[in-house]
């Protein structure tokens, strides 16, 4: 049975984000080497594993499931995901870690003064401008929504050259019609 486009892209954008929420989480609480690189590896599993699941639906149709239906799927995969680690990031950094949050801002700010380049005043502006986009929930639920559409979308490109399914050259347009 055919499940709704949005309704997939959903139910697995959800399931996405919740594994990129635990990174984020991860990361925050005990960073450690070779994160980064695993939450890649898992990221791109997670998009074949669920495009498949979507271009299985067609295995049997004579349409196929085309590049672009899978990249535009893994597209909306991504706006969903963005949404669930936005609302979950914008959580984070006002009441369950701000601490982690504020350490953050001011390691960059330390790194930035360290370079001798910025003045006193614009460190403050630096300051109070990082701390807006950090903390405002909705500037972090936006920044999160387009961040991951433009990664989704990205590893996209690869991922639905390999899950895309050509339409069968056997559909019923293609049998000899012997009567």
């Amino acid at each position: 049975m055919k499940n709704s486009f949005w309704g997939d892209a959903a139910l697995y954008g959800a399931f996405l984000g919740l594994a990129e929420i635990g990174f984020v989480t991860l990361n925050l609480v005990c960073p450690f080497k070779g994160l980064g690189l695993l939450h890649f590896v898992v990221f791109i599993a997670l998009l074949v594993v669920f495009t498949r699941r979507r271009v299985r639906l067609y295995a049997s149709e004579e349409l196929g499931y085309s590049y672009g239906e899978c990249l535009l799927y893994i597209l909306c995969m991504s706006l969903f995901a963005g949404v669930f680690v936005g609302a979950y990031t914008a959580l984070a950094a006002n009441f369950f870690f701000p601490e982690k949050y504020q350490a953050l801002v001011d390691q960059s700010l330390s790194v930035l003064s360290q370079t001798g380049v910025y003045s006193t005043d614009m460190l403050r502006q630096m300051q109070s401008m990082m701390r807006r986009m950090i903390f405002s929930p909705l500037w972090v639920l936006f920044s999160n929504v387009f961040g991951y559409a433009l990664k989704g979308t990205f590893f996209g490109l690869f991922v639905a050259a390999f899950t895309k399914r050509n339409p069968s050259m056997f559909g019923p347009e293609h049998t000899s019609g012997h009567e």
